[in-house]
């Protein structure tokens, strides 16, 4: 396996990745019922403004499919940014997202002060391993669970 930054032509990567990941883990990624992702909101993904946003994507390096992906876009002050993260369902629970997770933090260490995102207080393995990574949780309502992690704590460590 092998984790890079995304480049523009990751889009073509997607319709087989998203194959692969099942609606329930599409649902507590978008918060939402998702039955496919358009050619719009791909390249949304892909299309990326550096000066704002990174994301690095786990490759198989036998067949270049993607297994994974975060990304991270940071807030008008620029020292704060939200994470998101998806992963392929059969992979889920093999360290895969917490080596993303790990890169995305470790890139964010950086220049950033906090990272955060937004998880649905049902999805419990996303809470463990935030947890797990140093993340506090609070409850923002409706079911949601902001995760915050204070890098320049993390970085005085």
């Amino acid at each position: 396996m092998l984790i890079r930054q995304a480049r523009s032509e990751d889009t073509a990567l997607y319709s087989d990745f998203l194959r692969n990941v099942s609606a329930e883990d599409l649902r507590l990624r978008f918060f939402g019922q998702i039955t496919a992702l358009d050619a719009a909101k791909i390249d949304k993904f892909t299309e990326l403004d550096y000066r704002h946003e990174m994301a690095f994507v786990a490759l198989d390096q036998d067949t270049g499919h993607m297994l994974g992906l975060v990304r991270l876009i940071d807030e008008i002050d620029q020292r704060t940014a939200q994470f998101a993260i998806l992963v392929r369902s059969p992979l889920k629970g093999h360290g895969l997202g917490w080596l993303l997770m790990q890169r995305v933090i470790d890139y964010a260490k950086k220049s950033l002060r906090r990272v955060y995102g937004d998880v649905l207080a049902e999805n419990t393995n996303m809470l463990q391993m935030c947890a797990e990574l140093g993340f506090r949780a609070e409850d923002v309502g409706f079911g949601i669970r902001r995760v915050l992690l204070d890098l320049e704590k993390t970085r005085a460590q």
